[in-house]
């Protein structure tokens, strides 16, 4: 019984710090070989991902058609990323799909969500999990102005939760 005890009040300490320091794990800032991830646009063109990144700090967020929590996860995503474009902000979040099949897949897949219209690029390669330690889909990772990884969340985010909205725009801001 005492075991219990002590192992379910680690269990909270432990949920309570995570939930202290937010949802994204910090990481002493990390070069990323981004121009070594080939990604692909919605028109078919060819480009390099680090091409895509802002200058300033970003959000980049892989999902996969294949992944159940990313279909969970895509439409609060896609509500995150128009109030980003209502606020200038909507080239500092990257979405790029894993996905080696045809860019109809991924098409097809976000029409079924309602999604029509949802901008993500295509990794047909799969670099992206190497170039940024990746661990399974969804992963978001939070990039500074030098395109330099400062942090990482591996799973689904709740993007409409307040608290998710006030640590990405903390980041945001630089």
């Amino acid at each position: 019984m005492r075991r219990a005890i002590l192992v379910l009040a680690f269990a909270a300490l432990t949920a309570a710090a995570a939930a202290d320091e937010g949802v994204f794990a910090p990481i002493e800032p990390r070069e990323a070989a981004s121009a070594n991830v080939e990604i692909t646009n919605e028109a078919g063109h060819t480009h390099m991902l680090a091409d895509f990144l802002p200058g300033e700090p970003a959000i980049l967020h892989f999902w996969a058609t294949w992944c159940a929590p990313c279909r969970e996860e895509l439409p609060g995503l896609a509500a995150y990323a128009d109030k980003l474009a209502g606020t200038g902000l909507r080239d500092r979040l990257i979405i790029v799909a894993v996905e080696p099949s045809p860019r109809e897949k991924i098409d097809r897949f976000l029409d079924d969500l309602g999604l029509d219209g949802f901008v993500t690029l295509q990794d047909r390669e799969n670099k992206s999990g190497a170039t940024f330690g990746l661990f399974g889909m969804p992963a978001t990772v939070l990039l500074d102005a030098k395109g330099r990884v400062t942090g990482r969340h591996s799973g689904p985010i709740d993007w409409v939760d307040e608290a998710v909205k006030a640590e990405l725009a903390a980041h945001l801001d630089g």
